[in-house]
């Protein structure tokens, strides 16, 4: 068995294992549909991924008939990853790198020439998001495409926890003097769970992206054509799904098909930002 039917073997147990949800809800495979989609009516022949993870989207690559390469700045991640590539029968190319350190990415021989690329859980956590977009830029041929995923800003307004608080009164009204603020902050926060999710202890807070937004950030660095495709619905508010986990993830499973083109802005807990590298012009 070649490398692509066992790799198509394997996503095909994924998706037959999609109804199944006690190993938690398959969202990254509704992004990788997404990318792969694309990349197979364009014709695309290559994808990298930035922040490979465990491996877990190679299998997807190669069943799609792409050449895989990606990276990780975590070791055991890259060495996870590089097992699942072994496993697969792949010569694909895992290597130790970070999006914020062009310099670790000398080991990706085709760097500059890649027609797609991926990014899931990457910008939210960079400390320089621009330049990180025009990091990952560089990495594609002109004409190529990214995805990129973005945490929803907009889903907060459905939460109704300290995400829709925090939304409210620090976004929404950020231009409000500070007292008339107040009140807004006093009269949500009875009618909220403002305790949860909790707030992180230390760290930096992962940032959020509105996607009616969002595109200004990735023209500001010379990317094009650009586009936001919602993943990972809720079709209750995720306090609810304690009380009937199976009910609340097989209706959310429905719903990521769903065609209104716009419930996904408020129902998605993330959302791909898709921009493609102009063909006659660097990015900035």
């Amino acid at each position: 068995m070649n490398s692509r039917m066992r790799a198509q073997e394997v996503v095909a147990q994924e998706r037959a294992g999609l109804a199944d949800l006690s190993h938690g809800y398959p969202a990254n495979h509704f992004a990788w549909r997404v990318v792969l989609d694309s990349a197979h009516q364009r014709g695309a022949r290559n994808l990298v991924e930035v922040g490979v993870g465990h491996g877990n989207g190679i299998a997807h690559v190669i069943a799609a008939g792409l050449n895989f390469s990606g990276f990780d700045n975590d070791p055991s991640c890259v060495a996870s990853a590089q097992g699942v590539a072994k496993d697969l029968g792949t010569a694909s190319a895992v290597i130790l790198g970070d999006i914020e350190k062009p310099e670790t990415l000398a080991g990706l021989t085709t760097a500059g020439d890649f027609d797609s690329l991926m990014a899931l859980g990457i910008l939210p956590s960079v400390s320089d998001q621009a330049q990180t977009l025009r990091n990952m830029t560089q990495l594609l041929r002109p004409g190529g495409e990214m995805f990129v995923e973005c945490r929803n800003s907009l889903f907060s307004l459905f939460t109704f926890n300290r995400f829709t608080r925090d939304f409210i009164v620090e976004d929404l009204l950020s231009e409000i003097p500070s007292d008339l603020r107040a009140e807004v902050d006093a009269f949500i926060e009875p009618r909220v769970d403002v305790e949860r999710p909790p707030r992180p202890a230390s760290g930096p807070v992962p940032a959020q992206h509105n996607p009616l937004a969002v595109s200004s950030l990735f023209a500001s660095v010379g990317l094009i054509d650009i586009s936001v495709h919602p993943f990972h619905f809720h079709a209750a508010m995720p306090a609810l799904e304690a009380g009937n986990p199976s009910a609340f993830r097989t209706q959310s499973l429905a719903l990521e098909d769903d065609a209104s083109g716009w419930k996904g802005l408020f129902l998605c807990s993330a959302f791909l930002v898709r921009a493609v590298r102009p063909l006659s012009t660097m990015a900035a």
